[in-house]
């Protein structure tokens, strides 16, 4: 077994491993597995490889690769994006070698996104420091919502760079740049300051969302779909209450089983964010 970093030409066999992975653990459970769209998972981790190629490692056996993992780190934040083992090598202690090869030092605020129907992979984050400490809540249906009577702006780098440290507690100025070669970004204004920030994508998706407090990532939910009313789905830590209330309020039903937010030790939990996704958080 060799572990190397990983390259684009990997991409193709990761993403097999992703969906033979994490439909294994939904189809015991008898639960439909999230299937996104080919596109969307490999310009993902091809952005992970533009940015944080040395936190990318796939395992490969006899020439075929049979476990991945990535991570991003920005700043002192570190995210696991990423880990799946083909089904057939689980329980062999690839994981945990991946996780050592991705985990890197010097970062405080660590975190990651899993499926709660993953005890086993839990426990190994787990064992690392990082604690489940919320839900991460799935939602999306048709959306209704009066418009909350803020003004749109343009996206300007400065303003979301505050609003990040406001909504992430981190800079997220290389994600913005894929995010708006994929989707329409809006910065929020209440009475003249900017307040929030949120991403729409043709396939409904809203988010990630961002505001200077609960109650304006919530407006920044209902703005979006006063302007667009219509099918949204839009994916937020349980922290974030004001925006899940908004969500439910608008109209938008639990779709799918929750994830968990892993923490490590100090890290505070988001109070006014939607994520993107749980690649890139």
């Amino acid at each position: 077994m060799e572990l190397r970093l990983a390259t684009e030409s990997d991409l193709a066999a990761q993403e097999k491993i992703f969906r033979s992975a994490i439909g294994e653990v939904y189809e015991k459970r008898n639960l439909v597995a999230p299937t996104p769209p080919s596109q969307a998972f490999r310009a993902q981790h091809r952005h992970l490889l533009r940015h944080d190629a040395e936190r990318c490692w796939v395992a490969e056996e006899d020439g075929v690769v049979v476990g991945y993992a990535a991570a991003l780190a920005r700043g002192e934040a570190w995210h696991l994006s990423s880990l799946f083992i083909a089904p057939d090598r689980q329980g062999t202690g690839l994981g945990k070698r991946l996780l050592e090869r991705v985990w890197g030092e010097g970062y405080r605020n660590r975190r990651t996104l899993t499926d709660a129907i993953q005890p086993v992979s839990n426990g190994l984050y787990g064992s690392r420091g990082l604690i489940p400490v919320a839900p991460n809540l799935h939602l999306g249906g048709e959306a209704r919502a009066e418009d909350p009577g803020l003004e749109p702006a343009e996206p300007r780098p400065s303003v979301l760079a505050a609003l990040d440290h406001a909504g992430y507690g981190f800079d997220r100025a290389v994600d913005h740049a894929y995010w708006q070669s994929v989707g329409r970004c809006t910065v929020w204004l209440r009475a003249g300051e900017p307040c929030a920030y949120s991403y729409t994508y043709a396939w409904d998706m809203i988010g990630p969302i961002a505001g200077v407090d609960g109650p304006a990532a919530a407006d920044a939910f209902r703005a979006e779909v006063a302007r667009s009313a219509g099918p949204a789905a839009i994916v937020v830590p349980g922290t974030s209450r004001e925006l899940v209330a908004a969500a439910l309020e608008a109209g938008l039903r639990f779709t799918r089983p929750p994830g968990l937010l892993l923490l490590g030790r100090g890290v505070e939990p988001p109070r006014a964010l939607a994520i993107s996704g749980y690649s890139l958080f």
